[in-house]
């Protein structure tokens, strides 16, 4: 057997698969043996079918299977000994010419294209590259209107008989007491007027902080991408894309969706480069921790009422699940490699206000 490499350039090789009759003959001869043993067919007792009706009924598929089992293995050792950082998978080059005939096996010269994967250096992780922050301020004037929209949600309908008849409801808000207090924060939670606006306030400060770290990280991510520079052996990804989808895809339908595709690739690359040059790692207890607070957000979304024993208990229960497992490693692994970006590069902080950051207009 012999295999080789060939690069054809910086980004796309050939692997070439030379398998000798010798090299694979071997493992077809125990396998008919095998299927000699264990047919069952009309006319003969399991066991002492002749090898001459085991060939001309399995023989070529059993070949077939063999050849593909010893391509298989080889194609494999030969990525891990040479150590090749492909995108994607090795497509295999059609080869009309390769005749199975297991009463006249030959050679057999199987070729793979490979797409590899370029080297990417990430510059831009320097105090030089600054990216924009949003710090949001609550002012007043927001959270007036919060109260005020609290107000009208737990208002009164003052018309409900004629609303029964078809007419518009008259809504009379609901005064800012401790009836209101009990119905947004549950009895006794919050007992006077500057306490409810307190809360109010830092839960306001809470979501705002967090819808700024959000786009905070767009940000980054774009500046990231901007300022990194990577080529990929597109021709080979397309036809990557086209050999791994489940149902048929046309050339334009590939077009159309490359670009998005590239990105994510791209963004994969780099964050893989950056966790490797930096040694950034998740152990498991961070995939744990990650799970549990993505948790207890979800349940404070529905009103929270939930202990820290229960979080546990649940999380246990769902780290037992792949995907949520999986999901969990990734967003752990995001989240440092975020924070460890936010503490290379500078955050040029800008001041706006909640009406500001929340209701401005994209620019054109």
């Amino acid at each position: 057997m012999n295999i080789s490499t060939n690069n054809i350039d910086d980004l796309n090789a050939i692997i070439s698969i030379e398998l000798k009759k010798e090299d694979y003959l071997p493992k077809v001869e125990k396998a008919l043996n095998t299927a000699k043993n264990n047919a069952v067919i009309k006319g003969f007792r399991k066991g002492f079918v002749p090898i001459g009706v085991v060939k001309k009924m399995y023989g070529n598929s059993i070949l077939l299977d063999e050849l593909n089992k010893s391509v298989s293995e080889a194609l494999n050792k030969h990525i891990e000994d040479q150590k090749l950082s492909m995108l994607g998978r090795p497509l295999p080059k059609p080869n009309e010419s390769i005749d199975i005939d297991i009463n006249n096996p030959g050679d057999f010269t199987f070729q793979y294209e490979v797409g590899l994967a370029p080297e990417v250096k990430v510059t831009a992780l320097d105090k030089k590259t600054k990216v924009s922050k949003n710090v949001i301020t609550i002012d007043d004037k927001t959270l007036n209107e919060e109260l005020d929209k609290l107000a009208q949600r737990y208002g009164n309908v003052t018309n409900p008989e004629e609303v029964k008849e078809g007419k518009e409801s008259v809504l009379e808000k609901a005064e800012l007491n401790q009836e209101l207090f009990d119905k947004v924060y549950g009895p006794g939670i919050v007992t006077s007027l500057d306490e409810f606006k307190e809360k109010l306030r830092k839960e306001l400060q809470d979501f705002a902080d967090k819808s700024a770290e959000n786009k905070f990280k767009d940000e980054i991510y774009l500046t990231i991408m901007e300022k990194t520079d990577v080529k990929f052996p597109d021709a080979f990804l397309k036809k990557f894309i086209k050999a791994s989808n489940e149902n048929p895809i046309d050339e334009e339908q590939i077009e159309n969706e490359y670009p998005q595709f590239e990105k994510g690739l791209k963004w994969n690359l780099i964050t893989g480069a950056i966790a490797k040059s930096n040694d950034i790692k998740v152990e498991f207890e961070d995939v744990k921790n990650f799970s549990k607070d993505q948790l207890r957000a979800q349940f404070m979304m529905y009103g929270g009422g939930i202990t820290d024993e229960m979080i546990e208990t649940f999380n246990d229960n769902m780290m037992a699940k792949e995907d949520h497992v999986k999901k969990s490693y990734d967003g752990a692994l995001e989240q440092k490699l975020f924070t460890f970006i936010e503490s290379q590069i500078t955050a040029d902080e800008k001041s706006v206000t909640f009406d500001e950051f929340f209701n401005k207009k994209e620019d054109k």
